[in-house]
């Protein structure tokens, strides 16, 4: 870890507050780490650092990104997830000389779920004859209520000494209060104030001022503030700074990119005339970069279809932002780009499904044609599965038995005989798709 690094510095902070208020203290099993929502990169990024050979805490840190769907089997997903990771690392635990026998846990036909993972963590522990932190930052929640009762049902039953298990609440927003008289000694707040704003002003500027790159860092970070003191003007004058600054670099894919920052920015203000010049101006750059063979500049390309795209929607012009969205995808598969593919159908699909209705099945169809070759662990984590479940809702009205009998077996194969209720659960629970640069909040 390079300590001159600002962030690196936040990261630091945290390791020094664990130190003092969770580390030797083998009695405590759930810590909740309090973060603002804006930090969660630096957590995620001290969590997979303590994963590391390279952490310095005296804990073995075990990272899970597992999708918590419901109390009942998320303890299961652990384990399978636990040991998945557990098999791909083979080759590093060989070397390292590390002896456990993961076997009895494969099964889980001599345990409930809960008992499973417990199980399972103790034998970790006892093998690594350290501390273990089960690090949980889930890619989804269905519910956080459901999550917090999972963690008590958890301490009720009893969690060995020496393992605690880690995870994120937010300040000013906290789901997973747990009254410390219920488990006394057990349970550890822990809050670190941080100035990420200051961290990242300073890693904008390190390094040469002439260089188009910091000085774009810098630009984009000052763009920001101004955004947040809601001066436009201030945020025109560091947006045509990063223009004149790329714009002489000859660099295409940064020029592009100053473009398309710019305009993203100004989405925030949706009546600014120049956010199409900028989406216009910017898109045809990019191109431009192709034609070069910079690599920057085709991701660039697909992202540039898909805010024009979504600046059409904000200001309710769907019969244009709906062939824009289809565009993107097109686009996007023909240069082998599945997942920014599935997004775009996704988001045309949707449109279409509220603003324009006689062109829903042809483009949920030309989305569900696109994920067919997608792998269950591919499907699982993307938007994939809701076209799949509009499009077996399609199938069913139209008696297409055939494809009816398709899309229960993968989806059976994946989530289980009740899929279409824990899809719509899935996406009941979730956040929105965000627009380009998760903007929210327009004003008018």
């Amino acid at each position: 870890m390079n300590e001159h690094n600002p962030i690196a510095q936040l990261v630091l902070k945290i390791q020094q507050a664990w130190m003092e208020k969770v580390a030797g203290n083998p009695n405590l099993h759930f810590v909740r780490v309090l973060i603002k929502p804006e930090e969660s990169r630096v957590y995620e990024g001290f969590c997979k650092l303590e994963s590391t050979p390279h952490g310095r805490l005296p804990e073995v840190f075990v990272t899970q990104l597992t999708d918590f769907d419901d109390t009942d089997t998320f303890s299961g997903a652990l384990v399978r997830d636990w040991l998945t990771e557990y098999d791909k690392s083979s080759e590093i635990i060989q070397k390292a000389n590390f002896e456990w026998n993961s076997q009895p846990y494969r099964s889980g036909e001599l345990f409930k779920q809960d008992e499973l993972l417990i199980a399972m963590l103790d034998s970790f522990h006892k093998a690594t004859s350290r501390d273990l932190v089960l690090a949980l930052i889930p890619r989804q929640v269905s519910n956080t209520l459901h999550l917090k009762n999972w963690i008590t049902q958890l301490l009720k039953k009893g969690i060995p000494t020496g393992i605690k298990i880690m995870l994120i609440d937010h300040v000013g927003n906290e789901q997973f209060t747990i009254a410390e008289k219920q488990f006394p000694g057990m349970i550890c707040n822990l809050h670190v104030p941080m100035d990420l704003s200051d961290a990242i002003r300073k890693l904008a500027g390190q390094g040469d001022p002439n260089n188009p790159e910091i000085m774009l860092r810098k630009c984009a970070f000052e763009m920001g503030n101004a955004l947040k003191d809601k001066d436009v003007k201030r945020l025109h004058k560091w947006g045509q700074q990063a223009l004149d600054c790329t714009q002489r670099s000859g660099n295409k894919g940064l020029f592009a990119t100053a473009h398309i920052m710019y305009a993203g920015l100004l989405f925030n203000f949706k009546r600014e005339p120049q956010i199409s010049q900028l989406l216009e101006r910017g898109l045809r750059v990019a191109k431009q970069g192709m034609l070069q063979k910079d690599p920057a500049c085709l991701p660039l390309v697909v992202q540039f279809y898909g805010y024009q795209a979504a600046y059409a929607q904000i200001r309710r012009r769907f019969s244009e932002a709906i062939p824009l969205y289809i565009q993107q995808a097109e686009f996007a598969e023909q240069h082998q780009l599945q997942t920014a593919a599935l997004n775009a159908w996704y988001q045309a699909a949707e449109l279409c499904r509220r603003k324009d209705t006689s062109r829903y099945h042809d483009v949920l169809e030309k989305g569900y044609q696109a994920g067919m070759l997608l792998s269950d662990d591919e499907i699982s984590a993307s938007v994939y599965i809701y076209m799949l479940r509009d499009y077996y809702e399609y199938a069913f009205s139209n008696k297409q038995t055939d494809i009816l009998n398709e899309i229960d077996a993968k989806m059976s194969r994946i989530f289980g005989a009740e899929w279409k209720t824990d899809v719509d659960n899935i996406r009941k629970n979730r956040a929105p798709m965000p627009l380009p640069l998760e903007i929210t909040n327009l004003n008018n």
